[in-house]
């Protein structure tokens, strides 16, 4: 299943340049399909500002109403929707139907989801976030193997339709949080968390599953959903 990694136009943490390279650059490795929405280019200026480093995405999608500045060029842009600011999808919209639409890609991954702190950009960041659950409306909600996830530095999102393990990514406190946007959602079992999550029903109005951690020590932490649960946002961030 090889996944389609799409950088989208909003914040990308140019303190951590090598955790961009690092993706793109595994990415190509694993055969992904590399899509920029629009502003999504920026990263890739970046990178490219850097000795001996040139890299290029695969397509870049939308109206292209925020790269005038951008040097950086894709393998092939999608001219039609290019100028066409009036249109019923956004820029990350079309990139995830294209990935899905003439990649057939079940893995989708997204950069540069996170609002941009200094333009309070909260609408961007909640329509970003609905990506992942928008790929999976695209495949009629039928697709058990499909992944979705919104990488960054040091918090990756992941849209879980089942089970999910995640792995310590450094030595220092790992928190994961679940939220619901459905009223259905049922933990089966989870494992090496602190507060544990068997048998929790996940309220959409409620935040009694944020803020959780690994125990301490452990490696890797696990959920599991029941078999007619509906899907839920899992967060795992991770400190120094």
């Amino acid at each position: 299943m090889k996944p389609a990694l799409i950088f989208l136009n909003g914040y990308y943490d140019f303190r951590n340049l090598d955790f961009y390279q690092q993706e793109i650059e595994t990415g190509i490795g694993n055969g992904a399909t590399i899509i920029c929405a629009d502003g999504g280019l920026r990263i890739f200026d970046e990178l490219n500002k850097i000795d001996d480093i040139h890299l290029l995405p695969d397509i870049l999608i939308g109206d292209l109403d925020s790269i005038n500045d951008i040097v950086t060029k894709a393998q092939q842009t999608v001219k039609k929707w290019v100028g066409q600011t009036d249109k019923d999808y956004t820029d990350g919209q079309l990139a995830v139907k294209y990935a899905l639409d003439m990649y057939n890609s079940q893995h989708i991954i997204l950069y540069g989801g996170l609002p941009r702190p200094e333009e309070y950009e909260t609408d961007h960041f909640l329509g970003n976030l609905k990506l992942m659950r928008f790929g999976h409306y695209l495949t009629n909600y039928k697709l058990a193997d499909f992944k979705a996830e919104m990488r960054d530095p040091q918090q990756t999102i992941h849209y879980v339709l089942s089970e999910l393990r995640l792995k310590r990514k450094n030595s220092g406190l790992q928190r994961v949080s679940l939220f619901a946007e459905e009223a259905d959602v049922v933990v089966e079992s989870s494992q090496n968390l602190r507060w544990d999550l068997t048998s929790l029903h996940i309220d959409p109005d409620l935040t009694n599953a944020l803020r959780n951690e690994f125990v301490e020590g452990v490696e890797w932490a696990e959920i599991q959903l029941t078999e007619n649960s509906a899907p839920v946002y899992v967060i795992h961030n991770w400190y120094d």
